[in-house]
């Protein structure tokens, strides 16, 4: 998880080659992050960019057109574009603010410049893309369906519920009005059967717990966190494992095969500066600024309130999967220094007694804290320790430039290529609760080890979503994944249960559709960053998905071990809603994301159009609003066609998992799925002519 609060304020997917993108587009991205953007001629883009060094590329610009190989980057002045390879330069901006990004198609040129101080817009609304699509005239449809159903076998269509049978290798029938131009076909006997479960037709829902659902205000201000008493940007919000127990019931109509919670290990108590103006109190509601791994954060509950999940959650055939964080522990805050008895702070004037209380002053930012504390001072040698960590502290092991070596977005980075033998700190040994105890010769990856295997261990956890894998030694994940799937198998013979193997998604930011060696290091699937920038034409032309969905299956279909988790929202790129703030794009990206070969994770809220909350000017954190269970009549039936797809899938793993098999025919896209005896035809006809 990228968490950095003085870069690029939008985050997305870094572009790799001129192929991925047919339209022109630009990426924006610092040391940590990125950002890509649709380019059009008819109106500038405009993107906050805050002080920082910022690498632009461009790529999709069509026509004949040559850069120079060198030329002076100036604002407000046109930039040659390059139609041959990916455009690329750097810029330094001096000051944070608004920017118009003015592209010329015709002189394939790209200007720079200020944005008007009059945008008072927070929201980045996208214009619908302008595809050539099938139209819907209206009335009955015929869909030919080749060899894919056998004469004489009745189907269902699963929008309308309509009931045909086959005959002449086609069927015909009326769309459903509210189905976006789509047609589900299935035999009229399918049911869910979960033990033909296949986790390349997986079905993620991913719950970041904090801002779910509230099932115990009492533990909402645990540690002493405080509300801000303003947009609560950055603060904890209530969530917690007993509102998710609250709504496993909502969670398994969407169809869902396993959910993924986000961190619900113990987090750092106390705050930072959150935006690059340090405009709110930045707590880790998230789950990602760990405090210690062993014992669940009270914000969000305790022991028995995960036991209780995954077993509610199995008993709905659920998998439970938990995010493993082996990179980082979180940052030193106020709160905790004083907790734990690690004195760096000056005790200048401001800082009360309770050092958690520290509020900005007349002229201060959240930032401000900082200069309470001596990050010279002898006494760092008590927080995470030389051996532990790589900090810009007195004692400790500089941050690299390598992948495995950097401190990303700040965070102290774990030794975890270390062999040497290491004790935990004191602080941490003498945690209330903790269940951290001293090994002999234990290296640190060992005890992060340990830490993340006790949970399959004593709760029989699924798997997991692997954070940062990229930033860590693969023989530290093979380590995990061979000791995960020991605890997994000891614990269900204890209970005499069966399941499917440990299971372990990563997270390799950046990375798209494709086989890598990060497979050969554990993982079973890696997040596809992929997808959610081909949902743009998806969403306004379902058809727009056929060389995507042929891709991903081609790819599939040629490696066992091979799966991609495909997204269309995530807590570190962006909302899908927020590009366009239309439920009828939301309701066709969920039709383009629920078809699409491979697994797919589903971000809560997704499928009711989750708004874009508050963000000052740290973009991430409007992706994280709080949930919304206050339906009105369009979200409702948003809610009722993502259910329906979702279940749709389930009840076929050949969705994800089965044989793509394209079915030509005039005026609609027509593709087949099937997978042993599980066959599907799906259909898009087009959107309805307007009159």
């Amino acid at each position: 998880m990228k968490l950095a609060t003085t870069a690029l304020l939008l985050t997305s997917v870094l572009l790799t080659s001129v192929s991925a993108l047919a339209d022109p587009n630009i990426t924006i991205s610092t040391g940590t992050t990125s950002r890509d953007y649709p380019l059009n001629s008819e109106q500038p883009l405009v993107v906050s960019l805050v002080k920082d060094a910022y690498r632009f590329k461009v790529v999709g610009v069509t026509g004949d057109c040559t850069a120079p190989q060198s030329q002076k980057i100036k604002f407000s002045s046109p930039i040659a574009l390059d139609c041959q390879q990916p455009t690329e330069f750097d810029i330094k901006i001096r000051f944070s603010g608004d920017y118009a990004l003015t592209f010329d198609n015709t002189q394939q040129t790209l200007k720079i410049s200020r944005a008007s101080k009059k945008r008072t817009e927070n929201t980045f609304k996208r214009p619908i893309p302008k595809v050539e699509c099938q139209v819907y005239n209206g009335g009955e449809v015929s869909i030919a369906l080749d060899d894919s159903f056998t004469e004489g076998t009745s189907l269902r269509e699963v929008f309308s519920g309509k009931q045909v049978v086959v005959q002449n290798q086609q069927v015909t029938l009326t769309p459903s009005p509210t189905s976006g131009g789509m047609i589900l076909l299935e035999r009229l006997d399918a049911t869910h059967q979960p033990n033909l479960f296949n986790y390349r037709n997986a079905n993620i829902y991913f719950v970041m717990v904090d801002r779910f659902n509230n099932g115990e205000p009492s533990n909402d201000h645990s540690y002493g966190r405080r509300s801000d008493g303003q947009q609560e940007i950055g603060t904890f919000h209530g969530g917690d494992l007993k509102g998710v127990i609250a709504k496993l019931d909502y969670i398994q109509s969407l169809g869902t095969d396993a959910i993924w919670l986000s961190p619900i290990v113990e987090q750092v108590h106390g705050f930072v500066g959150g935006g690059d103006s340090g405009s709110f109190p930045f707590y880790a509601y998230h789950g990602y600024w760990t405090r210690d791994f062993t014992k669940v954060d009270e914000n969000f509950g305790n022991d028995d309130d995960l036991k209780r999940l995954v077993e509610a959650a199995h008993q709905r055939g659920i998998k439970v999967l938990l995010d493993a964080v082996i990179n980082h522990p979180g940052y030193a805050t106020l709160a905790d220094l004083q907790f734990d008895g690690v004195d760096t702070v000056t005790h200048s004037d401001g800082l009360s007694s309770r050092w958690q209380d520290w509020q900005p002053k007349q002229g201060q930012n959240w930032h401000s804290f900082h200069q309470h504390i001596d990050y010279n001072h002898t006494n760092w040698s008590q927080w995470w320790g030389k051996d532990w960590v790589r900090a810009g502290l007195p004692g400790y092991p500089s941050p690299g430039s390598s992948d495995t070596t950097l401190t990303l977005a700040g965070l102290p980075d774990f030794l975890t290529e270390s062999d040497k033998g290491v004790t935990p700190p004191q602080w941490l040994l003498e945690n209330p609760g903790t269940r951290v105890v001293a090994r002999d010769n234990y290296s640190v990856a060992d005890y992060l080890i340990e830490w993340q295997t006790d949970w399959v261990k004593r709760f029989g956890i699924d798997g997991y979503r692997v954070d940062t894998v990229k930033h860590v030694e693969g023989e530290v994940w093979q380590r995990l994944k061979q000791q995960a799937s020991l605890a997994l198998d000891e614990w269900r013979a204890e209970r005499n249960k069966h399941g499917e193997p440990f299971w372990m998604m990563g997270e390799v930011w950046g990375h798209t559709a494709y086989r890598s060696p990060y497979f050969d290091d554990g993982f079973d699937a890696l997040i596809n960053f992929d997808m959610q920038k081909k949902l743009d034409k998806g969403a306004a032309c379902f058809s727009q998905m056929a060389d995507t969905y042929q891709d991903y299956a081609n790819t599939i279909a040629s490696s066992e071990d091979f799966n991609p988790v495909s997204y269309m929202s995530s807590h570190d790129t962006e909302l899908f809603f927020s590009r366009f703030n239309q439920l009828s794009m939301q309701r066709n990206a969920a039709n383009a994301l629920l078809l699409s070969p491979g697994a797919v994770q589903v971000y809560y809220g997704d499928e009711v159009g989750r708004p874009i909350g508050p963000y000052a000017d740290d973009f991430h954190q409007g992706t994280r609003s709080a949930m919304i269970w206050q339906l009105d009549q369009e979200r409702q039936a948003l809610l009722e066609h993502w259910q329906t797809l979702g279940q749709f899938r389930q009840r076929h793993p050949s969705v994800g998992a089965g044989l793509h098999r394209e079915i030509p025919q005039a005026n609609a896209y027509v593709f087949s799925r099937t997978l042993a005896d599980d066959t599907i035809v799906a259909a898009f006809v087009g959107h309805k002519a307007k009159p």
